[in-house]
């Protein structure tokens, strides 16, 4: 008998020690072993940034296209895995992020002092300029930041732009929305006097909605804007920043990332169809 609660008690010890095992091996298991083990990279994306981020509808249903799309595409076949999108407004990302909702941001976000302080950021991928949308016939009023802080202008909630004008204009006279289009909808109903963007987003928003139009603006020195990558701030994420960033330098090395960036803005300007 007491042969028998020896053995019990051994292997009781055994099955808890296994456990201690498995345990510690899956808290120690890297970011990138976990996307392996899940069979898919969540991205975290707003799916109203035409071109790098827009709703286009495929077979019946609505799917989200656009720039970033295709490199988290080329960022999930490096990994072996498939890719999921969830939309969320611009605002709530790094949030998402964080709270382990998904994987990783590819939503032309800019890799400020400040968001590196919650974040990770990969390389840049891509480099472009801050500009002034506003109604037809009003593309001269704009030509420098201090004809912007006579403005009632509207920026996208969360983005470097929503920074620019509360930080470094100081302005008051501000207006910040979830998404772009509904900030060209302001501007064309007058409730707002422009729209600060991205370069690149503007060209492809005056393409897409009539009356309005790219101003002719200088905006001081603070006009450059980079796009990165983010992902979850974690000493296991290293592997993970490495295979993002070795992504973006081929592409970059062989050319493709233009192609990219040209073939989404085509895509954006017919409106996603």
């Amino acid at each position: 008998m007491k042969g028998l609660k020896k053995l019990l008690s051994l292997g009781l010890v055994l099955a808890l020690a296994v456990g201690v095992v498995g345990c510690s091996s899956k808290s120690n298991a890297t970011k990138l072993d976990q996307i392996k083990e899940n069979g898919k990279l969540i991205v975290g994306l707003n799916p109203d940034y035409p071109p790098f981020e827009f709703p286009k509808v495929e077979n019946g249903k609505d799917e989200v296209a656009g720039f970033d799309v295709e490199l988290a595409n080329k960022i999930s076949k490096e990994i072996g895995v498939e890719v999921e999108i969830k939309k969320m407004g611009f605002d709530g990302l790094i949030g998402a992020l964080n709270a382990n909702k998904i994987d990783i941001i590819l939503s032309g976000m800019s890799p400020t002092d400040e968001r590196k302080k919650s974040v990770d950021f990969s390389e840049l991928y891509y480099v472009t300029k801050n500009a002034v949308i506003v109604r037809e016939g009003d593309e001269g009023k704009v030509k420098t930041e201090d004809d912007l802080k006579k403005l009632n202008v509207g920026v996208q909630k969360g983005t470097i732009q929503e920074e620019y004008v509360r930080d470094t204009l100081k302005m008051e006279s501000m207006k910040s929305l979830t998404n772009v289009p509904d900030l060209v909808l302001d501007l064309k109903n007058g409730k707002i006097d422009a729209i600060v963007v991205n370069e690149t987003v503007g060209m492809i928003n005056t393409k897409q909605y009539d009356g309005i139009k790219l101003a002719t603006s200088g905006l001081g020195d603070n006009v450059e804007e980079g796009m990165a990558a983010a992902i979850k701030k974690d000493d296991n994420n290293k592997e993970y920043l490495e295979l993002i960033n070795k992504v973006i330098k081929d592409l970059k090395d062989s050319g493709e990332i233009d192609k990219m960036l040209e073939n989404a803005t085509n895509l954006a300007a017919k409106g996603g169809n």
